[in-house]
């Protein structure tokens, strides 16, 4: 029994029962949509409503975060798909709920090693520069429903060719549908708030108004579609009753061909709920555990492929609307699905005449809010390089497809990293009059003794960077011939691989053979276990000081042979 459900009390039920009616009215239009986007079959969204969700309750640590459909994992399980099947096809939806469920065992795999820290390998301008190009791509994936045209394509180029090839079958009424409903959402959004504030409602209940809005208008579009026999495409008929249990058949061939992809759906899939899950804990103030996030997540997924969904993740707007509706636990999760379940046992036949024209454009509107421009003007002003990076993975999107954009995303970061951290920044220390510090002289108006010469190496030394740090040390040393004693100072060393060491051992040896001491200072404590154990100190020409000002008062004053740390 999850924790929460152990210290549950009675006085958060209505509470949680009113967050858990809002949450109804958001993902009935929004499962139908993503599974739209997904290229399945109506009711797939709404299977992927139930189980999931009651999985994530049982084994994740937010109490208000939405997991379901989702427009990223959407549009990545139709990427990966396709080619392999016909879209809407039984062998298609069968492909997608195996991609659920892999995705969800390697989040599993990954849990029970404790691999929870993997959120870290995409860089901020990885993330930006992909959402930005997957809600373009989202966009335009929309265009055969928005215009009522047959288009197809993986990549922007691809879709944009086909819908300029069937523009001649333009659906007029698709079309004018598209735009009214467009037209009521960005008025919704933009005025409903306001309104109904000036009539008099709270700021709270505003808010939940208008971020239910678009069913409202998927309504009026089933609404316009069943009175005015507008000859559009429509959800039509949904099957009755609860998702099956049923395990997807596996196709090894199929595996091969979409391992990459379920890869990448599982890494953006955590990533991007594990951001939600962090900002909503910090208003709560609150912790969530990474690898307990997912292990929730896998388990969702797997749900989700064993009841015929597709994969899901967490929905930043869905969990801020359950949190704004007054959520207290994850009951409130649990009894949305109870709710889906309902609907799906009674009320079906009223989703039959829902134009998927209007689906489509509350996809569109839904994913514009992805594009945050932000993080690619801050990244322009701070460092023009996670620019590159993130323009570079938004072209990738574009033109690569949702799956190479993310490898080659991550690719980009880690070069980038190991090319900052391959040539670190070395200060030249000197003494600043009057106090006990040591700052760059090229910074600050310092004093220097001449036969010791202080460095500060501002970075871990590891084999991609301790040639670079060798070779300056060299040069420096060369340029001050009357150097007796070199001394390096550590405290921005945070470790030192085994090739460092080597490079440390090296330069130890090289130095004595000039007559020159080589003395550490400011070591981390575990940076000096490591070197202990090692036998460097042993080796070492100079001694280990506790701090720059000690080492310098002992090395100038030419009696530091007496005094070892």
């Amino acid at each position: 029994m999850p924790e929460w459900l152990r210290r549950y009390r009675l006085t958060d039920l209505p509470h949680d029962l009113v967050a858990s009616a809002t949450l109804l009215v958001l993902l009935v239009p929004q499962g139908l949509a993503y599974a739209l986007l997904a290229g399945l079959p109506p009711q797939a969204g709404l299977y992927a409503s139930i189980a999931p969700v009651l999985v994530y309750a049982l084994f994740g640590s937010s109490a208000t975060l939405s997991v379901g459909p989702a427009a990223l994992p959407s549009l990545m399980t139709a990427t990966a798909l396709a080619g392999l099947a016909i879209p809407g096809s039984s062998n298609w939806v069968g492909l997608a709920a195996m991609v659920a469920l892999l995705s969800g065992l390697l989040r599993l795999a990954l849990a029970g090693l404790k691999f929870g820290f993997v959120a870290n390998f995409l860089s901020q301008s990885v993330v930006g520069g992909f959402v930005a190009g997957s809600a373009v791509l989202i966009v335009l994936s929309q265009s055969p429903h928005l215009f009522g045209v047959s288009v197809h394509g993986a990549t922007a180029w691809e879709i944009l060719v086909s819908l300029v090839n069937a523009w001649a079958g333009l659906n007029k009424a698709a079309l004018m549908l598209s735009v009214a409903a467009l037209a009521l959402l960005l008025a919704g959004k933009r005025w409903t708030r306001p309104l109904l504030q000036r009539l008099g409602m709270q700021t709270k209940h505003a808010d939940l108004a208008a971020k239910a809005f678009p069913i409202v208008v998927v309504a009026l579009g089933g609404i316009a579609v069943s009175t005015l026999q507008l000859g559009v495409r429509v959800v039509g008929h949904l099957p009755q009753g609860l998702p099956p249990l049923a395990w997807p058949n596996i196709d090894l061939q199929a595996v091969q061909a979409i391992l990459p992809a379920v890869l990448a759906i599982a890494l953006v899939g955590f990533v991007d709920s594990f951001s939600i899950a962090q900002s909503l804990a910090l208003k709560r103030r609150e912790t969530v555990n990474p690898d307990r996030e997912l292990l929730a997540l896998g388990a969702a997924n797997a749900a989700a492929g064993l009841t015929g969904g597709f994969p899901v993740s967490a929905s930043f707007g869905r969990s801020a609307a359950n949190e704004l509706a007054g959520a207290r636990t994850q009951l409130a999760g649990v009894l949305s699905a109870g709710w889906m379940a309902l609907v799906l046992l009674v009320f079906t036949d009223l989703f039959a005449s829902l134009p998927l024209a209007v689906l489509a454009a509350t996809i569109v509107t839904a994913v514009t809010q992805m594009i945050d421009l932000s993080v690619l003007k801050l990244a322009w002003r701070y460092d023009r390089r996670d620019a590159v990076v993130y323009l570079a993975t938004f072209a990738a999107v574009l033109l690569l497809g949702v799956v190479d954009a993310i490898l080659l995303g991550v690719a980009l970061s880690l070069a980038l990293f190991i090319w900052r951290t391959s040539q670190p920044h070395l200060a030249v220390l000197g003494r600043v009059p009057g106090t006990e510090h040591y700052r760059n002289i090229l910074r600050h108006n310092t004093h220097v003794v001449p036969e010791v010469l202080a460095i500060r190496v501002d970075e871990s030394l590891y084999f991609a960077n301790i040639r670079f740090v060798r070779t300056r040390l060299i040069a420096l040393l060369r340029e001050r011939s009357e150097t007796r004693h070199l001394l390096l100072v550590l405290s921005a060393v945070n470790a030192i691989d085994v090739s460092a060491l080597q490079g440390l051992r090296e330069l130890n040896q090289g130095l004595l053979e000039q007559r020159v001491d080589l003395h550490l200072a400011e070591v981390k404590g575990p940076v000096m276990d490591l070197l202990k154990q090692s036998g460097f100190l042993d080796e070492l020409s100079g001694i280990v000081h506790l701090s720059t000002y000690t080492a310098m008062q002992h090395l100038s004053a030419d009696h530091y042979t007496d005094y070892v740390i």
